[in-house]
């Protein structure tokens, strides 16, 4: 069984992406969002090829496009680890360690 992980980057952009959403949106859509994500990392950890590569900006980086985010993660022997969650205004350059 494949397993997904967050970082602690990618925990505190899922809690700032909630708290907006929350703001903007209501409750209700926060926690639709949040499954829709708890989705798309189930899948990349199933699929860890389907994201593009990145290693430009660190060796085996991937991303996938998750509605108005980029997943940015990392393929382990269980998985994947999840490194950021960026807005897709946000430069991953700027925000990846």
């Amino acid at each position: 069984m494949t397993e997904y992980h967050l970082s602690q980057s990618a925990q505190g952009d899922l809690l700032a992406i909630a708290r907006y959403t929350v703001r903007h949106f209501g409750e209700k859509q926060a926690v639709t969002y949040r499954d829709s994500f708890m989705s798309c990392f189930e899948m990349l950890a199933d699929n860890p090829k389907l994201g593009r590569t990145h290693d430009h900006i660190r060796l085996g980086l991937r991303s996938f496009d998750h509605k108005s985010h980029t997943v940015y993660y990392l393929e382990t022997d269980v998985g994947v680890l999840v490194v950021r969650v960026l807005h897709e205004r946000q430069e991953p350059g700027r925000h990846l360690e």
